[in-house]
């Protein structure tokens, strides 16, 4: 190496930029995993909720257990619960239906967020009633 060239501060870019594609990679990846997660949580407390109203005897009124159902699905979600709009719809004889609406959880920016294809829940849970013999 010459004498009159030194290394000082040759890094600090080049450290930079790395430094900023790891914390990008690993925000992004950390965004995923916790809409992944909130969609099946949400996906699994609106199955149960269904399920205990299709599980009712016959005997039950049938709006009292719908309200039992969605109080402990949104006591299931906590928080998150106050954010989720849960209603029973109309469905064909036999069924039950429940549709769920549920924000995504977001760490990353809004422009980046939206095209990932993770932006929320909305679907609709349909579960066969057994009639009991």
């Amino acid at each position: 190496m010459p004498a009159g060239r030194k290394e000082t501060g040759s890094g600090v870019l080049s450290t930079s930029f790395g430094v900023g594609v790891f914390l990008t990679l690993l925000f992004l990846a950390a965004h995923v995993l916790l809409n992944l997660w909130a969609i099946s949580t949400v996906d699994a407390v609106a199955h149960d909720a269904a399920l205990e109203v299709a599980l009712a005897p016959a005997s039950a009124e049938r709006a009292a257990v719908e309200a039992q159902a969605l109080s402990r699905a949104r006591a299931s979600l906590g928080r998150y619960g106050e954010q989720v709009s849960l209603s029973f719809v109309p469905a064909d004889d036999g069924a039950v239906a429940l549709r769920v609406q549920a924000p995504g959880l977001r760490l990353l920016p809004s422009l980046l967020a939206e095209g990932m294809g993770v932006e929320g829940v909305d679907r609709t849970v349909v579960v066969q009633s057994e009639s009991r013999r």
